[in-house]
């Protein structure tokens, strides 16, 4: 009977353990969890894994370029969503439900991977990647990046698994003792540890609402003055952290000085103001620098540093945050600048005659007190040799007078007419300008103009009361590039100087720009947007924007000057399959982004802002189309920039011509043409034959040779004949201003060459071109 009893007992032990093992490999099976396979380099698509097994290869060099996730035992409403990095495009767009992620035949390596669970929040996606050079990353969690972004490393395999998400085990807060005066609020943060706790609900409490109120959002108000803890308390553990505070009342600014009234500084000069703040004791004493002209006086709004620009007048002021209780000084900015050539001038004003002279952006005249002036002497003082300064006024209800210079008196004939504007110019003084600023009647101070143009009203009636002038000295930019393969160009380039790689087209990684002989303070500013990167900080005067020695390509640029009033600075650049494009200036973007085309040529001046126009053109589009890089004429320019397709297009076109080296330009074009997809016929070797079958493709024929663009196939007149008698692909200007010089590639070189578009009388280089 023992026996018996002892064997029933073990089965049922036997029947319990195995009904256990099924239970739980029942609720393992029903957990969630993913499948994924990558599809490999030379390999293809591999086998599914499944739930932080490797996918992909490792030591084997060989790139991921796709991969697939589908998420098993989930919600019907959840969803796992990925997204790719891939070389030469950057992210892409997600997807999910096994769709691919990456390209598949185009040979571009993945570079990093985001992953993500949707309707899904009791659960986390972990995921890591094994990076060329690095080996494994640590996990990463629900959307975070894994693998690289920027260094062209590429992503040879990863894991994934999905793991419920723990309780919290902890709480932090963003302080824990902090000030705060009655009526003023705080903003405390929670940070819950793990991060990927299940809950992440946070019950906030005050000790005492009285002193400070907190509501579900963790604000504080300070209420009463006293002492309070405000508390952070886990939703799902009662995990807690808190927040001291001591409330305070605030005591009110009552006035604001400064350490100075007036101060007289030359350009360039620097100095710090200080505000003293009564009381003493008043709770914010911070105030907020202002200036009244930043072209003539800046100031930084925080620590009250001011430096002189340019000269003239201007005032700074100090406005208190509590109260906008405000301190002023008053600055006169006189010019040291310009080699020593200063501008003297007076005025003749009602009822007191010729005042003494003043200069260098000084009054002359009245102001505020309702009196005309008769006319005007000005000079230059320490000039250049033949150097001078006209001018000519024009009084109300009559003419301009006649142009007078060097100290003579305006409106001689009409000596007690009243006048209403002037112009002023220089003579015979390269590289300056003079700028003038007239008080007017009813209006006040105009905006300052330069060189010829009218300061003041005509026919209105009005006054001109007073005037400023000064003379400002030009300045140059100078600037040098790094292109691949070539590196960094032996020389600067200046005032609107074109550099570039000669028509071979080589990406630009990196460029310097810097001032050549520009007032003091003044300053330029550059920024790139690299390859795989986008917009990199802001560098100065004369430091490497760009990724240098990294290969990547800059794709688009923007400058700026600072502490440079009246000058600004423009630029254009070549870009890959567009050409050059119109000037932009003043923080502009030149060149694209987001369509990887590279920049391969740039130049840049300094101008004098008068006021005018000086872009010359509309601004391009920053992104052109996406049919721009599948067109033929892109694809053409591109592949004819290498002299190895060159000479091998020559090859072919010389052995479908039965080995004859000459009057190869039509085989040589339509070979070039078929390498980029389009059908010609092996046997087209005719001019006009040719131009026909391009306009059956629906491509036209243009005449304006100033529209050229990159890929453009050329067709010239030689002597009498009436059919075309040469055909050219044209790659580019050598010159974007001076359309004369062109860079082509024919049957006539191995390599891109320079071409001359100027007409002869015998040679006509240019009839018309035809592009898609």
């Amino acid at each position: 009977m023992k026996k018996i009893l002892n064997t029933m007992l073990i089965t049922s032990l036997f029947l319990i353990v195995l009904s256990f093992n099924q239970r739980v490999l029942a609720d393992t099976n029903s957990l969630p969890k993913v499948t994924y396979q990558s599809q490999v380099e030379n390999i293809g698509w591999q086998n599914n894994v499944e739930q932080e097994q490797t996918s992909g290869t490792m030591g084997q060099a060989l790139r991921d370029e796709s991969f697939k996730i589908n998420l098993l035992n989930a919600p019907s409403d959840a969803q796992i969503q990925y997204e790719a990095h891939v070389q030469n495009i950057g992210w892409m767009n997600a997807v999910s439900g096994s769709n691919i992620a990456g390209t598949v035949g185009q040979s571009l390596r993945l570079e990093a991977i985001k992953i993500s669970l949707i309707n899904m929040p009791e659960y986390s996606v972990q995921y890591r990647a094994y990076i060329q050079n690095i080996g494994w990353q640590d996990w990463t969690n629900d959307g975070e990046v894994a693998g690289t972004v920027g260094q062209g490393l590429r992503l040879e395999a990863f894991q994934v698994r999905i793991v419920k998400k723990p309780n919290s085990q902890a709480v932090v807060l963003n302080k824990t003792l902090d000030n705060l005066f009655v009526g003023n609020t705080d903003k405390l943060t929670a940070i819950i540890s793990p991060k990927n706790a299940v809950i992440q609900n946070i019950n906030w409490t005050s000790s005492n609402p009285a002193v400070a109120s907190v509501d579900n959002a963790g604000k504080v108000t300070a209420i009463s003055e006293g002492d309070v803890t405000i508390t952070a308390t886990t939703a799902d553990g009662g995990k807690t952290a808190s927040c001291n505070y001591t409330v305070t009342s605030v005591t009110n600014v009552s006035s604001v000085s400064l350490n100075k009234s007036s101060e007289a500084l030359n350009v360039g000069q620097t100095d710090n103001l200080s505000a003293n703040i009564l009381p003493t004791n008043a709770t914010n004493k911070a105030v907020r620098w202002t200036s009244s002209n930043n072209s003539i006086v800046s100031v930084d709004n925080i620590t009250g540093k001011i430096t002189a620009v340019s000269a003239g007048e201007a005032s700074v002021t100090a406005t208190t945050i509590d109260g906008n209780k405000t301190g002023v000084c008053n600055i006169e900015v006189k010019s040291t600048e310009n080699d020593g050539v200063s501008v003297s001038y007076s005025a003749n004003v009602d009822s007191r005659g010729w005042q003494n002279s003043v200069s260098d952006g000084e009054i002359s005249g009245t102001v505020n007190e309702s009196l005309n002036t008769h006319g005007f002497k000005i000079e230059l003082l320490n000039a250049p040799e033949g150097a001078g300064i006209a001018y000519s006024t024009k009084a109300a209800n009559s003419g301009w007078t006649y142009l007078v210079r060097d100290g003579k008196e305006s409106n001689v004939d009409e000596p007690y007419a009243n006048i209403e504007a002037i112009t002023v110019s220089l003579l015979n003084m390269p590289g300056y300008h003079v700028e003038y600023q007239a008080q007017i009647q009813n209006i006040g101070w105009q905006t300052w103009v330069s060189d010829g143009q009218i300061a003041g009203t005509l026919d209105k009636g009005l006054r001109l009361e007073a005037l400023r002038i000064r003379i400002v000295k030009n300045f140059d930019v100078q600037y040098k590039a790094q292109f691949e393969s070539t590196g960094w160009t032996n020389t600067s380039a200046s005032d609107g100087a074109v550099i570039d790689t000669s028509g071979q087209a080589f990406k630009m990684e990196a460029l310097k720009v810097n001032l050549q002989n520009a007032p003091s303070g003044a300053r330029v500013e550059y920024q790139a947007h690299v390859e795989n990167v986008g917009w990199m900080d802001p560098v100065y005067d004369g430091a490497a924007a760009g990724m240098e020695g990294q290969g990547l390509r800059i794709e688009a640029l923007k400058m700026k000057l600072i502490n440079a009033p009246n000058f600004s600075i423009r630029y254009q650049v070549d870009i890959q399959g567009i050409g050059w494009t119109n000037w932009v200036s003043n923080d502009e973007i030149a060149g694209t982004t987001g369509v990887g085309l590279r920049i391969q040529g740039i130049r840049a001046e300094v101008y004098f802002d008068n006021g005018t126009d000086k872009s010359m053109a509309t601004t391009p589009s920053e992104n052109p189309t996406a049919a721009l890089l599948t067109s033929t004429n892109y694809k053409l320019s591109e592949y004819l920039r290498s002299s190895a397709n060159i000479q091998e297009t020559n090859q072919t076109a010389i052995k479908l011509h039965g080995g004859v080296n000459s009057n190869n330009c039509v085989y040589f074009s339509s070979t070039a043409l078929r390498s980029v997809g389009i059908n010609v016929p092996t046997d087209m070797c005719n001019t006009g034959v040719y131009t026909n079958f391009l306009a059956s493709l629906g491509w036209s024929k243009q005449l304006d040779r100033d529209f050229l663009t990159p890929g453009s196939i050329c067709f010239t007149y030689d002597g009498d004949y009436t059919c075309p008698t040469h055909t050219y692909v044209f790659l580019d200007w050598v010159n974007p201003d001076d359309h004369t010089l062109a860079y082509i590639a024919d049957n006539q070189s191995s390599s891109v060459h320079i071409r001359s578009l100027v007409e002869t009388e015998q040679f006509d280089p240019f009839v018309y071109f035809m592009h898609e």
